[in-house]
């Protein structure tokens, strides 16, 4: 996982401040049938997640085996799972959702913390099938998060 704060020029252009790349490799739940959490940024108290969204990059499938074909992802947070974007499908052998952004039917963006969280994707998993099984994919999420305190130093 490479987290990246977007320049200025891209945060102006996309409205977003983070982007966050997740690979194949970052996948090592071994367990079948068990989701995977990946924190993708903390927040604090006073933090502002407006919204998110992703780009799939490479769709995430195992080259090996065409029956895991259902790898869906949700971004939320410890409280609400699909807070930034309900569940998209993103594994090859389904049919993948290239790009997904908030709004959608689950969104309840833009979010204020007043508590300590992070921002989290979770990899869904299948039946009989483990996400440490998957070889190939990528995704790059995007969030716009800014905090409330940072703008009061004047």
């Amino acid at each position: 996982m490479k987290i990246r704060p977007l320049s200025v020029q891209e945060a102006a252009a996309s409205g977003c401040t983070h982007s966050v790349k997740i690979d194949s490799d970052d996948l090592t739940e071994t367990t079948n049938n068990t989701a995977q959490t990946i924190s993708l940024l903390p927040v604090v108290n006073g933090s502002v997640v407006k919204y998110g969204g992703y780009f799939l990059k490479t769709p995430f499938q195992d080259a090996s085996d065409a029956a895991l074909n259902d790898t869906a992802i949700e971004i939320g947070d410890g409280v609400v799972n699909g807070r930034y974007l309900g569940s998209s499908q993103v594994n090859e052998n389904g049919t993948e959702i290239t790009a997904g952004f908030t709004p959608n039917s689950k969104a309840t963006a833009p979010h204020a913390y007043v508590a300590g969280d992070n921002v989290d994707i979770i990899f869904g998993s299948m039946a009989a099938k483990a996400l440490n099984d998957i070889d190939t994919g990528e995704i790059h999420v995007f969030l716009s998060l800014y905090n409330f305190k940072d703008l009061t130093n004047i």
